[in-house]
């Protein structure tokens, strides 16, 4: 009887010391469990991805290069990063098969796909309104409004967003212009030199001339009074294969890019001053902080926004530069904003 007793009890002390090991073990492992199923990680795929930027013209995409928000969800991608100086570099090395992903801007963007068509839209990397365009007159103009233009040779880059700009500006005033094409720095100087009656360019060259005095910005030195007709998509482009092959990748930096909108919002003074190192402090820090200011973003690909770029691709096919028109719609792929 008490050998029977004993090992009631013995048997009795295994299971309490049992059930205490997996208390004690969920206790333990839960918040790791928890944080496992929490987990922001997409994809655990290790790879590296070179990406095309263009920070002199895209001013956000250095963040990204410096903050590396696709680690939260890509934790082992790295990313080579491809700098252009205009997008005309990336064109062609994404023609040369170097690059698969890559921020471009509007016209850039459209002109790539009409070419190749094997490029997929896949993000809305910057949503400029009217904010980034102003025309700039002489110092001693007597103009004082756009109408008073009317006929005037302005310098854009045709072919450009800001082409496009101009002739809506020019459709909703009820006059023409005589549009010549000339890179900033060219037409900077033709300004100054009196050969040249305006100019309309996009940030940071708005700020730059602001900031130098150069010519005179026409109140209220922003295209905002012609939207929506002169807003503009600035996207993030990868290749149909890439997209195919690396879903998951993809879905990442789409993510990615929404995280750095959110910054670039909410922390303003820390993005200026991550830009103006990357760019070697070529551009004053004042004049980058009202260039950011000066842009847009959106977390989501929408009927409107693919509605804006039908109009670019509408422009530029009716300009000649496209052999080919497409739709948008066909071209842009939302799935990756999940």
């Amino acid at each position: 009887m008490k050998l029977f007793i004993k090992k009631e009890a013995d048997m009795w002390i295994k299971k309490v010391a049992v059930c205490m090991f997996v208390f004690v073990f969920v206790l333990v492992s839960a918040p790791a469990f928890a944080a496992l199923i929490k987990s922001d990680v997409i994809s655990t795929e290790k790879m590296t991805v070179v990406w095309g930027y263009c920070p002199y013209g895209m001013l956000e995409t250095s963040v990204m290069k410096v903050k590396k928000f696709y680690k939260k969800y890509l934790p082992n991608v790295d990313v080579e990063w491809f700098f252009g100086l205009w997008s005309v570099h990336l064109i062609n090395n994404w023609i040369a098969g170097k690059i698969e992903v890559a921020y471009l801007g509007n016209m850039p963007a459209v002109m790539l796909q009409a070419k190749v068509g094997n490029t997929k839209w896949v993000g809305v990397a910057v949503y400029p309104h009217g904010d980034v365009g102003a025309i700039f007159v002489p110092k001693d103009s007597k103009i004082k409004s756009v109408k008073e233009l009317d006929g005037a040779t302005i310098a854009t880059g045709v072919g450009s967003s800001h082409h496009r700009i101009l002739e809506e500006i020019a459709k909703q005033e009820g006059i023409k212009f005589k549009i010549v094409s000339q890179n900033p720095e060219v037409a900077v100087g033709n300004l100054e030199a009196g050969k040249l009656q305006a100019f309309c360019y996009w940030p940071p060259y708005i700020e730059l001339c602001i900031e130098k005095g150069i010519g005179k910005c026409l109140e209220p030195c922003n295209a905002n009074k012609y939207e929506p007709y002169v807003n503009a998509i600035w996207p993030l482009l990868v290749s149909d294969e890439f997209a195919k092959k690396y879903p998951k990748i993809v879905e990442g930096l789409v993510k990615a890019d929404n995280d750095l909108h959110d910054f670039m919002t909410n922390h303003p003074d820390e993005a200026a001053e991550i830009v103006f190192k990357q760019l070697e402090s070529k551009i004053p820090i004042d004049a980058l902080k009202r260039s950011l200011a000066r842009y847009k973003y959106s977390n989501t690909l929408t009927d409107e926004h693919i509605e804006v770029m039908q109009r670019d691709i509408d422009f530029l096919h009716s300009k000649g530069f496209l052999k080919k028109h497409f739709k948008a719609k066909d071209w842009a792929d939302n799935s990756f904003y999940k």
